[in-house]
C-alpha cells in the first residue's frame, strides 16, 4: 500500500511545524530532542490516540524540507504504548536505512518497537470511518 505524507520536521533540525487546515504552522520550540528522522503526517488518516493526523516517518535519512510531500510504501510502524503509532514510509529497501537505535532513544519511555508492514496496515485499517 502506498500513502502520501507531508514533512513537518526535518531530520536533525529544531524547526518544527504542524499540519493544520491544509497548511504548515510553525510550532514554538520547547526543548525537544532533534529528530533522528524526517517526521510528518498522513493527512488522509486521523489517529484518535492524539486527536490528529496519523504520524509518519520517512525511512530514508536524507534531509527533506518541511512542506514536501512524499509518497512511499508502508514499510512498518513504530508502535508506542500510548497508541500514537508512527507509520514508516519509503521505497523498498529504505527500512534498512532507518536509525532504529535513534528512534528507540527518541521515544524513550514509550516502549517503542518497530513492527512489520502487516501490523501497520492492520492499524491503518482499524482507524475510524472517515479516515483515509
Amino acid at each position: 500500500m502506498k500513502l502520501e505524507m507531508v514533512v513537518e520536521w526535518t531530520i536533525g533540525t529544531r524547526e518544527r511545524y504542524d499540519w493544520k487546515g491544509g497548511v504548515l504552522v510553525a510550532r514554538q520550540p520547547w526543548g525537544w530532542e532533534l529528530p533522528p528522522v524526517n517526521y510528518g503526517c498522513i493527512p488522509r488518516y486521523f489517529n484518535p490516540a492524539d486527536q490528529a493526523e496519523l504520524d509518519a516517518i520517512w525511512c530514508d535519512p536524507a534531509p527533506v524540507a518541511p512542506g514536501v510531500w512524499l509518497e512511499g510504501e508502508v514499510l512498518g510502524m513504530v508502535w508506542v504504548n500510548d497508541l500514537d503509532h508512527k507509520i514508516l514510509l519509503g521505497r523498498p529497501g529504505d527500512l534498512k536505512k532507518l536509525d532504529r537505535a535513534g528512534l528507540e532513544a527518541w521515544f524513550v519511555g514509550r516502549d517503542a518497537r518497530i513492527t512489520a508492514a502487516e501490523e501497520a496496515l492492520a492499524f491503518i485499517a482499524s482507524l475510524p470511518a472517515g479516515s483515509g
